[in-house]
């Protein structure tokens, strides 16, 4: 399913389908959740979303409560765990074959239409938990979302639920554009995972891990102290969307911002999401400094799941230690497009600050 999010609250919606019969697009992996997909050639991750068909309907975000036919199968869908056969009927006929869109949080999207009628020809496989929760007229939306990532539901299909609007007071549900609620889940996880973390015991010492997908470079430092995130973005000359290079960088320190991080956006949330997810895990706390170098061979964006997907593989790949965090910054600078932005960074600032100010308070206290 897709909700748009141009004209809100007036917006469309509808359901995403597979031509049947289309041998090229059958032939390609369709999982319900896209980072299903993660370590597949960007060629096959961008034809996968090219080849699906968008059905749109125009509706209003308060419809999710009093939803017509179409509506409540677009719904119906967001509840299946995996994907179900749809059958849609067009306005007007679809074109395949032309220039797909493209969205920097979502996955390249395929020809669209005005659909008039949508069921569904085969059986949804809902959870239990799903459709309880779904059913809980009076659960906040951020609680129902923990309860169902606490019995392993996924971001993707979390996403499909909270952007069907069938999340939180039956009064207040709504339709949410799917690039919103795809960074308001990794927002709501991150943050219920932080108060765990906050009180843990800190990291040990500095560390460094890495990981690489689709000419996306991620470099992660952690340390010790209390809880900070500094993500930078350096998009390459020729690469999407930057005709000259250019570093992009947001952050937070001590809780996680109630600011929207409008310069990198999603990806800063889903980046978080799995840096918490390896501190609970490991049951440390820390701060954390993340830089991603994007080069010309990501010609197509694909999602934010890239970002989750890849940032998980880093905090899974053996690390590094360094005595401090200026020597894991040197050896960082030498690996990526522009050492100079990173030595200027916000997080290092902030630790000499950090230190400048112990300093201070040590000799006022000697005096």
């Amino acid at each position: 399913m897709f909700v748009g999010r141009y004209n809100y609250p007036k917006i469309t919606a509808g359901p995403l389908a597979i031509v049947a019969g289309n041998e090229e697009s059958e032939a390609l992996p369709a999982p319900a959740d896209p980072a299903d997909l993660y370590g597949q050639p960007l060629e096959t991750v961008a034809a996968r979303g090219v080849n699906l068909v968008r059905g749109r309907k125009a509706v209003e975000v308060s419809d999710a409560r009093s939803p017509d036919r179409i509506l409540e199968t677009t719904q119906e869908l967001a509840m299946a765990e995996r994907d179900v056969d749809v059958e849609m009927s067009f306005r007007n006929p679809i074109h395949l074959g032309g220039q797909p869109s493209f969205d920097s949080l979502t996955r390249p999207l395929g020809p669209t239409g005005e659909v008039i009628r949508a069921d569904l020809t085969s059986n949804a496989v809902i959870p239990r938990k799903v459709d309880s929760v779904v059913d809980e007229s009076h659960l906040l939306a951020t609680d129902a979302v923990e309860e169902l990532s606490d019995t392993g539901v996924g971001e993707a299909h979390l996403t499909r639920l909270l952007s069907a609007g069938l999340l939180g007071h039956q009064q207040r549900r709504r339709l949410v554009p799917t690039r919103w609620a795809i960074t308001a889940t990794d927002d709501m996880l991150g943050k219920q995972m932080f108060e765990q973390v906050r009180d843990l015991p800190d990291l040990g010492g500095v560390e460094w891990r890495t990981a690489e997908y689709l000419d996306n470079t991620f470099h992660i430092i952690l340390t010790p102290g209390a809880w900070a995130f500094h993500m930078l973005e350096c998009w390459h000359k020729g690469s999407l969307w930057a005709s000259e290079m250019r570093v992009i960088d947001d952050w937070e320190e001590e809780r996680p911002r109630t600011d929207y991080a409008a310069r990198v956006t999603g990806a800063y949330y889903a980046a978080r999401l799995a840096v918490f997810e390896h501190m609970l895990a490991r049951g440390r706390s820390g701060a954390c400094l993340v830089w991603r170098d994007i080069g010309p061979g990501y010609w197509a964006p694909v999602g934010v799941w890239l970002i989750r997907e890849a940032m998980r593989e880093a905090m899974g790949n053996p690390g590094r230690q360094f005595d401090s965090l200026a020597e894991a910054i040197e050896f960082v600078a030498q690996r990526i497009s522009n050492p100079e932005a990173l030595r200027d960074s916000w997080f290092l600032k902030r630790t000499r600050q950090s230190r400048l100010s112990e300093y201070s308070h040590s000799t006022a206290t000697q005096s």
